[in-house]
Formats: structure tokens, C-alpha cells, sequence
């Protein structure tokens, strides 16, 4: 009897577990979103795995567990204890009804004020500072950052600020 299972991945190798996935089992849901990451000091726009390392595949375990474990970018099925974690139909409903138009906008991490921010951009780049607050919605924030024997409130756009 097929259920749905959870599989972890090698680390990158989501997509390529899918792939390799598709052609041995009933169904493989990666649900993926568009998030915001830094990389390589800036701040850019990427459409990434919801949970990486980590992908659910529909297939009967008795017949298909042998082949899975030795498929290309896959890991291990995961376990709890001896028993392969089975994932109720209903999360999967869910998932698949949140990503089943294509990548998901996931909400940007939100932050508290007074919570300690990196600057990632514009001339205070690499400085810490305090998180003072969001202004006119999401889009730009104010921090507090210790320079020249003070304090003082810095306003930028909020994809300068990531939590440090």
C-alpha cells in the first residue's frame, strides 16, 4: 500500500532527488519559495526548497524502499525509531493547495525591535546596529547604530538589514 513519505536529501541535491524520484515512484512534491538570501554581500531573490534537504514522495514501501535509498540526491527515508515517518494525507493537501501554483512568496522574517541587525548594503555595510523599527510598511526600517562616540537613528531600505 503507498503512502506519502519524507525523504532527506543531500545537501543541494533536492531537485536532482525529484528528478531521479519521478521516474521510480506513484508521485514527489518539493514545495519551493521565493525568499530573499544573502549572497555574496548583497541581498537577492531566489526561488529555494520550503525545507531543505527534505522532499515527500508517494510509493509503497515494501516494493520501492531499496531503489529510493540508492537514488541519486537521495539520503534516507526518514525514520522514527525502526518505522519510516508516514506524512498524513491531509499536510500534503495543504501543501500542495499553498504550492501548487508554483513557488510560494514567503513572508519576510520579521524583525523585533530592539533585536541586533547586520547592514548588509550602502555606506554602514558590515556595521551592527539595533533594530529600531518598520516605517510605511515593509519597506524601510530604522536602526540605531553606535558611531562617532553616539547613538543615532539611521532610516534605509529594509533589504540593507538582515538579523544578525
Amino acid at each position: 500500500m503507498s503512502h506519502w513519505y519524507l525523504l532527506r536529501t543531500k545537501t543541494g541535491s533536492e531537485r536532482v532527488a525529484e528528478q531521479q524520484l519521478a521516474k521510480l515512484v506513484e508521485g514527489t512534491l518539493l514545495p519551493l519559495g521565493k525568499m530573499r538570501i544573502r549572497q555574496q554581500g548583497r541581498m537577492v531573490e531566489r526561488i529555494a526548497p520550503i525545507f531543505p534537504c527534505y522532499l515527500f514522495a508517494f510509493f509503497c514501501l515494501a516494493t520501492s524502499a531499496r531503489k529510493i535509498r540508492y537514488t541519486p540526491g537521495v539520503r534516507e527515508i526518514v525514520r522514527f525509531g525502526d518505522q519510516a515517518a508516514v506524512v498524513p494525507d491531509w499536510v500534503i493537501n495543504h501543501l500542495m493547495l499553498r504550492c501548487g501554483g508554483g513557488p510560494v512568496e514567503l513572508p519576510r522574517n520579521s524583525l523585533c525591535q530592539g533585536a541586533a541587525v547586520r547592514l548588509v548594503g550602502g555606506p554602514f555595510r558590515e556595521f551592527d546596529a539595533i533594530f529600531d523599527g518598520y516605517l510605511g510598511g515593509a519597506e524601510r526600517v530604522a536602526v540605531l547604530l553606535s558611531v562617532m562616540n553616539g547613538v543615532h537613528r539611521v532610516v534605509m531600505p529594509a533589504a540593507m538589514v538582515v538579523p544578525a
